[in-house]
């Protein structure tokens, strides 16, 4: 197996992580769940998010270049923090934050669509 494709796997591993722990995530904040606001469960996603972040930038590397989807795809991760750091943190309104929240998941789909066609559009080629 080559590093590439290690790497690679331990991105979409990544990936996946943070898309299913954000899920949960929002799940137990639209429940009001204690586990939310574990110390865990705010420390978790940093992680997971900085493997995701660390992996692409290796990924470039290793492929001497920077196509137009991976800008986008690391474009989009910014977005996709910070909407789930305002649904999480500093929105103060329960609506406000799972509307925030809902953002973040539309985020996360078209990152996972742009991943799958290699194009910059992803999902929204379709519409577009």
């Amino acid at each position: 197996m080559t590093t590439y494709t290690i790497v690679k796997h331990i991105h979409m591993t990544a990936a996946l992580a943070s898309g299913a722990f954000f899920l949960l995530r929002g799940l137990w904040m639209m429940q009001e769940s204690s586990f939310f606001n574990a110390r865990i469960v705010r420390v978790l996603p940093h992680v997971i998010d900085t493997v995701l972040l660390v992996s692409a930038l290796v990924l470039i590397g290793l492929m001497g270049s920077f196509p137009t989807f991976v800008q986008v795809k690391i474009g989009a991760l910014f977005v996709y923090i910070a909407l789930g750091m305002m649904a999480f943190r500093f929105m103060k309104g329960w609506g406000a934050r799972v509307f925030m929240f809902f953002l973040a998941l539309s985020v996360y789909a078209f990152i996972f669509s742009v991943a799958i066609t290699k194009h910059p559009q992803g999902f929204l080629s379709a519409i577009l």
